[in-house]
């Protein structure tokens, strides 16, 4: 109720402030034609200049709010990659037969935001060459079922909802989460040992390109922290 009360209280110093300055002018120029006419021409201005500071307010105020939520995501990816990401990609890169090409694909001194489509489509046509067994899945399955919580607890996070690529990844972790979680790991067949190699092939595909990403923001933003996270690097 203040707050409606200052508005009009706002809207209503503007209101006598105008017509003070108009009747100020009618009185030392008594010339109410060409005062009229001001009112008109100024009028007749009003909703373009209400569409050109709408227009421009909205732009600048979509970019604040676009930056503000970058940030935000940003603090979520790098809580992910602290907390889970970063020990996730170094247990399946042991398990990556050709671990050494994809290192060399992964260039980080070079990394940059000109390569960053380049690199990201390496990835995706990489060949990887999962050596999976069930001994491996359960040691995977420990840690991921042991930050399932934590998984859900990013999920609910609504600035997740306009940054889809690591939305995605996020569920398809969980997803090999609740898969190792809903089988008998030593009594698999070798149909659903493919499934789940192909499970989590496609969550290592996406995690590689979501740490990329995240590498490029820490080190255009954060160099101290950058150079603390290639120390910590799964791909040196």
């Amino acid at each position: 109720m203040t707050k409606i009360v200052n508005y009009g209280l706002i809207v209503l110093i503007f209101l006598l402030s105008s017509a003070g300055i108009y009747l100020f002018q009618f009185l030392f120029f008594h010339d109410p034609e060409h005062t009229f006419f001001l009112i008109l021409q100024n009028l007749a201005f009003l909703p373009i200049q209400a569409l050109v500071v709408t227009l421009l307010l909205n732009k600048f105020l979509n970019m604040a709010q676009k930056q503000q939520n970058l940030k935000k995501i940003n603090v979520v990816t790098s809580a992910f990659f602290s907390e889970l990401g970063t020990s996730i990609l170094s247990m399946l890169s042991k398990l990556n037969e050709n671990y050494d090409e994809l290192c060399r694909a992964i260039d980080i001194p070079e990394l940059n935001r000109k390569n960053m489509n380049t690199l990201k489509k390496s990835i995706n046509e990489f060949n990887f060459k999962m050596d999976i067994t069930p001994e491996h899945l359960a040691s995977l399955g420990l840690v991921l079922i042991d930050k399932k919580s934590f998984m859900i607890g990013l999920l609910q996070n609504s600035n997740l909802l306009e940054h889809d690529s690591f939305t995605d990844m996020l569920w398809a972790v969980f997803h090999v989460a609740d898969e190792l979680q809903d089988r008998n790991l030593q009594g698999l067949s070798q149909n659903d040992l493919e499934h789940l190699t192909s499970d989590i092939l496609r969550a290592y595909r996406c995690l590689i390109i979501e740490w990329v990403d995240y590498m490029e923001y820490l080190r255009r933003e954060y160099p101290y922290l950058y150079i603390s996270a290639v120390r910590k690097s799964p791909f040196r």
